[in-house]
């Protein structure tokens, strides 16, 4: 059954996706239990997780609605469930939340506060602080169909005093969409598994007559790698794969004539060059990347459960307080 949508008081529903990574994703849940904003739904989507998160889930965090995959389904997919969840539970904004970000605790507000303030704003997304690189702050990013490229956005002080930034698109790590969105592009477009959905969402949604904005007064902080990039040769094939596909899909065909050749003789190859650079630099700066391990092709290692002790760890550093 839907709830009705009470006037002033929007019901906001978090979709949180997890594939092992249980000490980011006690972090991340006490973070939304944090929150200032107090009508907040919670939807975790576990893809088969070795790590106990179900079963830890439950226990200290009951408040949270649970979805236990028999197998890993992917991200999109995951987050697609998560989303009808919400749907069916009333939700008047439906926000994507990745299990490595943390929230600070008036991001939920102040993206609502803009997004029911304007009615033409459909999808917003908070400005993003890098862990590895706290001196950059994320606003999204704007894309030139004319030759394939995402240009990425940055905070400057030019920006101080004003509340939004329109943006071509929002990262798919902290992406809220607005009810009346999600119903009619069915969700997240499946095909991509992984990277440029949050692009393709944002774009449809344009297309539907709604604004993209980052609310640049909510703040997160996004532990960039620990949820999913862990396998070097299956994430360059699908940020490659993904890029075209992408570009080529929405992309006019008054584009084509400097996209296509645009797109594999310079786009493609700069993405296989810095992930390659990525990967060399986590291999030999052991130390720096050591929370976030990336092999070749295959996992490191089997998950093994982690202890009580370990999770009692955990939660006291997440600042865990019982509900």
């Amino acid at each position: 059954m839907t709830a009705p949508h009470t006037p002033g008081c929007p019901r906001v529903a978090l979709v949180v996706v997890t594939w092992n990574n249980l000490r980011d994703t006690l972090v991340c849940l006490q973070s939304i239990r944090t929150q200032t904003f107090a009508n907040i739904q919670v939807v975790l989507v576990d893809n088969a997780s070795q790590d106990s998160t179900v079963e830890v889930v439950e226990r200290y965090f009951p408040e949270v609605y649970v979805i236990a995959n028999a197998t890993n389904t992917g991200y999109v997919h995951a987050n697609n469930q998560g989303v009808r969840w919400a749907l069916d539970h009333g939700a008047n904004w439906v926000l994507l939340l990745n299990n490595d970000v943390w929230l600070h605790p008036e991001s939920v507000a102040e993206m609502v506060r803009v997004g029911e303030n304007r009615p033409e704003v459909g999808v917003v997304g908070p400005v993003m602080q890098r862990t590895l690189r706290p001196d950059i702050h994320d606003l999204g990013g704007d894309l030139d169909f004319r030759w394939g490229r995402v240009l990425l956005r940055h905070r400057t002080p030019a920006l101080n005093g004003h509340d939004t930034f329109p943006i071509d698109y929002v990262w798919g790590c902290t992406l809220m969409a607005r009810r009346e969105i999600w119903e009619q592009v069915g969700g997240l477009v499946a095909v991509y598994v992984a990277y440029f959905e949050d692009a393709e969402l944002c774009l449809r949604a344009k297309r539907l007559g709604y604004d993209t904005v980052t609310a640049l007064g909510a703040q997160v902080r996004h532990q960039v790698g620990l949820s999913g990039e862990k396998r070097f040769a299956w994430q360059t094939y699908l940020r490659m794969r993904n890029h075209a596909l992408f570009f080529l899909r929405l992309g006019r065909p008054q584009h084509w004539p400097t996209l296509v050749p645009s797109l594999f003789l310079v786009q493609l190859p700069l993405i296989f060059a810095r992930s390659a650079r990525v990967f060399l630099a986590r291999k030999l700066r052991r130390r720096k990347y050591a929370e976030r391990p990336i092999t070749l092709w295959g996992y490191e290692e089997q998950i093994v459960p982690p202890t009580q002790d370990q999770i009692a760890r955990w939660l006291d550093e997440a600042g865990y307080a019982a509900h």
